[in-house]
């Protein structure tokens, strides 16, 4: 199964899924499932944000070798079987822009509409605190993500 997280500027949230989701793949000795992520604004300036998210993984031991951000396109429709929204911006933009229907991050892990959010940066630097959180949240959650991934797939839900 080749499962893509999808967000804006593959920098943060999907970013996170994706290493998060290759570290436990790893650590269970998961092998049939393959994992990427991409972004609509691929090319996006990053001096906006923070590395905290890359700070927090390495403190889990979470590798995020190889990291590369990849430009969302066409042929990933066709190329994965699954592609995951971090939030419902990506959800809608698949199915105006493409036609297609995808799955919001939460939906899979927990039939749940709601988005994975990252808070603009703010002078207290309390978003940073939330970034790391993410991290947390998203890496606690891919154990029932994968599951959930098999259940659909298992099931042809």
């Amino acid at each position: 199964m080749k499962v893509l997280f999808l967000c804006t500027d593959n920098f943060t949230r999907s970013v996170t899924a994706e290493f998060c989701m290759k570290h436990f793949l790893k650590q269970k000795n998961i092998t049939h499932i393959d994992v990427a992520s991409a972004g609509f604004k691929a090319d996006s300036d990053l001096s906006p944000f923070s590395n905290i998210h890359f700070d927090r993984m390495r403190q889990l031991n979470i590798s995020t070798d190889g990291f590369s951000r990849t430009q969302f396109n066409q042929r990933f429709i066709d190329e994965f079987d699954v592609i995951i929204g971090m939030g419902k911006e990506h959800k809608n933009y698949i199915q105006q822009e493409y036609n297609e229907k995808i799955y919001l991050f939460n939906e899979i892990y927990k039939d749940d509409q709601s988005s994975i959010t990252v808070p603009p940066p703010d002078k207290d630097g309390d978003y940073l605190v939330k970034i790391s959180e993410m991290v947390d949240y998203i890496n606690g959650a891919i154990p029932q993500l994968v599951r959930n991934l098999d259940n659909k797939k298992n099931t042809g839900a």
